[in-house]
């Protein structure tokens, strides 16, 4: 035998562009992480106090609904995250390339949990199940309610957004696609809420979408760098998000103080929610976002120069928890945002509509017209099982919102004849309100007891 024939073969090193061998640990890791992350919105969910409306489809699709929530937050922090990577972190390097085509697969998976999360919301919403849902309840829900419209909007997105980052090369094109990605996730902000316009609802807004940003490229950002920044580049975009991160945490804190302030009506209300189920779920996630911040700071005092150094797996172990951490806290937010936020007495509130998102918990409160800015479905005109209940005065001639939540039939029969609706029982529809402004006191056939006033402007 010649030396050439015993020798043995130099080892190939991968390139950049070459996929990464799965880890075998790597699967069952990321579904016990889901698991886990499911168990704690289902949790956060019942302790917030938003039960299942009775004679609804049932708990487990209101379970479903918080989990496909969770599922469609995850999605956009993880679209937004590894366009933060191919656009700010890692411009023009076979990394970035890679995180584009996983920003494409996150969209996609955007864009499939917010369909899931629309029809769950509107079944929980009209009491009937998935399957049974008519198609004229979607068609109100997605084209006059604000919620549905941000549904549309996120779609029309997404849809852009799963064959353009597969397509993208340059980092121009990335800063764009995660300007997109950026509009999608402030589409509930904006688009969703009471349809009344408060005089803090622009700052209320402008708070809650700052909030959800930051939010976003904070966790999202960690999360890609930990599964797409290797080797000498990661130092590089460990450093950079190390800044970013640290912007983002204190936008997140600060926008999260003012954010729970306006939800809850003012400092009176902020204090009225300690020892309520509200309360408890405002400590956890404030708890999370301090415990991010203490993670932090050892990234840049410890782990930063030993990744700088040559020695990543200080940083990368705790990368890994800090991701963990932050999906907890992202879940706990999930479950926050679709739990009813107490009064300044300390009780429960009525229990927000159903959000664009899919977190459609729904009670029979004593006002269930009481509402605030924070992405929960509103409707002109609601129906109990005791009266009617006009959330406030709407536009001549424009749409207005009837939804039955009742196994009674309805209608909406105005003194002078200008309108006459039926109003079928767990249902959702418009109708066109007058033409003339001015005050329209209504009824129902089926009950003199059901009377109310339509103010038109």
């Amino acid at each position: 035998m010649t030396r050439s024939t015993l020798a043995a073969p130099e080892p190939r090193l991968a390139t950049a562009t070459e996929p990464r061998r799965q880890r075998p640990w790597a699967a069952p890791a990321v579904a016990a992480t889901g698991v886990g992350l499911a168990a704690v919105v289902l949790v956060a969910a019942s302790v917030g106090g938003g039960d299942p409306a009775p004679g609804g489809p049932g708990p487990l699709v209101d379970g479903l609904a918080s989990v496909v929530a969770l599922a469609a937050r995850i999605a956009a922090v993880g679209t937004v995250g590894t366009l933060v990577l191919a656009a700010v972190l890692l411009p023009g390097t076979a990394e970035a390339r890679r995180a584009l085509g996983a920003a494409s697969t996150w969209a996609l998976a955007w864009a499939g949990a917010t369909v899931l999360g629309a029809v769950l919301t509107v079944s929980l919403l009209v009491g009937q199940a998935p399957t049974a849902l008519p198609w004229s309840s979607l068609q109100v829900y997605l084209l006059d309610t604000g919620a549905g419209r941000a549904t549309l909007v996120v779609l029309a997105l997404t849809a852009v957004l799963v064959p353009a980052a597969r397509r993208c090369r340059g980092a121009g094109g990335a800063r764009l696609l995660l300007a997109g990605a950026g509009a999608a996730l402030l589409a509930p902000v904006v688009l969703s809420g009471h349809s009344s316009a408060a005089e803090d609802h622009l700052v209320a807004v402008t708070t809650l979408g700052v909030h959800v940003v930051a939010a976003a490229v904070w966790v999202g950002g960690l999360l890609a760098l930990l599964a797409h920044g290797r080797g000498a580049a990661e130092a590089t975009a460990a450093t950079r998000f190390s800044t970013v991160a640290l912007v983002c945490f204190l936008a997140t804190a600060g926008t999260g103080v003012l954010a729970a302030w306006f939800v809850l009506g003012g400092t009176d209300a902020l204090l009225a929610a300690a020892g309520t189920g509200y309360g408890w779920l405002l400590v956890g996630k404030t708890t999370g976002l301090v415990a991010l911040g203490i993670l932090g700071r050892q990234h840049r005092r410890r782990t930063l120069p030993r990744l700088r150094a040559g020695v990543p797996g200080s940083f990368r172990r705790f990368a890994a928890v800090e991701v963990l951490v932050m999906l907890a806290t992202v879940a706990l937010a999930v479950g926050l945002a679709g739990s009813p936020p107490p009064t300044a007495s300390g009780a429960s509130a009525p229990a927000p509509a159903p959000a664009a998102t899919g977190q459609a918990r729904t009670a029979a409160p004593a006002d269930p017209m009481a509402g605030h800015d924070h992405g929960e479905l509103s409707v002109g005109i609601l129906v109990d099982g005791t009266r009617f209940h006009v959330a406030g005065p709407v536009a001549a001639g424009s749409r207005v919102t009837v939804h039955n939540g009742t196994d009674e039939p309805v209608t909406i029969t105005a003194a002078d004849g200008s309108f006459d609706v039926d109003v079928p029982a767990r249902t959702l529809l418009t109708f066109p309100a007058p033409a003339e402004p001015g005050e329209y006191p209504f009824a129902s056939r089926h009950s003199d007891e059901f009377t109310d006033v339509l103010t038109v402007r």
